[in-house]
């Protein structure tokens, strides 16, 4: 990260100011301050208290994470995250603490067939596959073969074996409709909320930015939703923090989808950190709790 501080713009200020009020300058402040570290343990490769205990016996301070009892706070370490032996080994996955809430939202069972569709780098594929116990089937999609490499590395690294990659336009799935039981949809977006780990991020905000991908996420949901079975369950995800990314979509989407509803989040700690007119949503504001910020939907498909 650039030893300079972010740069926010007036129209930044102007379009957070209208959703914040007088909390922007926390918002903004926050923003300048580093993320916590943390990480995932990898429980097909080992315990969270043994990874624990190997690495305090080499000078790590480790602090649990509130809500997930497989992912540690990393306070102090005489390495470098990425260059750890027990990361080269799968042991843990350098995650932030927000990017860990989509999958434990999701909760898939050992028998289910899941759709990550759009899935590199592979953190939350992969927490998927620990979750279900390498059983089950996880079809692994992302566009860009660049990307397809790095999730293709993760998986290895990490022993997953139930996982299929597939590479190409998440949109194409709606094409294989009542396919999957749930799915994640992890989508891209503008990135407003991981201002905190890319300062550049800031300086590029543009309303034509966020409403094109806005569109693209409100295509992705609605052919994601034709491969879901009825029953099933997807969760709509992003790093981003405009409504018309987010809120704005879910709305637009349940109501134009009739046998589609919302499920209320009911996760220890986030009780108070509900979406903006959508209180069956998590929506973290950075200022608010320190973590990346992020948004969090849960979707039922209808019998």
């Amino acid at each position: 990260m650039s030893s300079k501080k972010p740069i926010f713009k007036d129209s930044f200020k102007d379009y957070f100011s209208g959703l914040l009020g007088d909390e922007l300058n926390d918002f903004i402040e926050s923003c300048k301050k580093p993320l916590p570290e943390s990480i995932r343990v990898n429980k097909l490769k080992i315990l969270p208290l043994d990874l624990k205990k190997n690495l305090e016996s080499k000078g790590w301070v480790l602090e649990n994470v509130p809500f997930y009892d497989s992912a540690f706070i990393v306070k102090k370490r005489p390495i470098s995250l990425g260059n750890a032996l027990e990361h080269f080994l799968g042991q843990f996955y350098v995650q932030e603490q927000s990017s860990m809430i989509p999958p434990l939202v999701l909760n898939p069972g050992l028998n289910d067939v899941v759709l990550d569709a759009c899935a590199s780098p592979g953190s939350k594929t992969t927490q998927l596959s620990e979750m279900m116990k390498n059983a089950g089937v996880i079809v692994a999609n992302d566009l860009g073969i660049g990307r397809i490499s790095i999730l293709s590395a993760n998986i290895d690294r990490m022993g997953c074996r139930n996982v299929v990659v597939s590479n190409g336009d998440g949109k194409r799935f709606g094409n294989h409709p009542n396919f999957f039981d749930k799915i994640l949809l992890d989508a891209p977006c503008t990135g407003y909320g991981a201002i905190r780990k890319d300062w550049s991020i800031a300086k590029m905000f543009n309303p034509k930015s966020y409403k094109f991908l806005a569109n693209i996420q409100k295509s992705l949901l609605k052919t994601c939703w034709k491969s879901l079975n009825p029953g099933g369950e997807l969760v709509y995800s992003t790093c981003t923090l405009t409504k018309e990314e987010n809120e704005d979509n879910v709305v637009d989407f349940l109501n134009s989808t009739p046998d589609a509803k919302i499920e209320k989040i009911n996760l220890k700690g986030f009780e108070k950190h509900r979406g903006i007119n959508l209180n069956e949503a998590i929506r973290i504001w950075p200022h608010r709790i320190d973590m990346e910020g992020f948004f969090i939907a849960k979707l039922v498909k209808k019998k």
